[in-house]
């Protein structure tokens, strides 16, 4: 399931200079690795403590 995304100019530049410095070997490389690494992020059970005790500590929860 291929789809295309269009990048600005200057993402396209931070992209290629994020592909460089960590040896991606393309951008679709790149954006299929951020994508996983932000999926764990939010499916991890520590991100649901974590964020629970910072809307606790704005008052959003009480």
């Amino acid at each position: 399931m291929a789809k295309k995304v269009k990048l600005s100019k200057e993402s396209l530049q931070k992209a290629e200079e994020i592909i460089t410095f960590h040896g991606y070997s393309s951008l679709d490389e790149l954006i299929e690795d951020l994508i996983n690494k932000e999926y764990e992020k939010i499916k991890s059970d520590d991100n649901k403590e974590e964020l629970a005790e910072k809307l606790t500590g704005l008052g959003y929860i009480s």
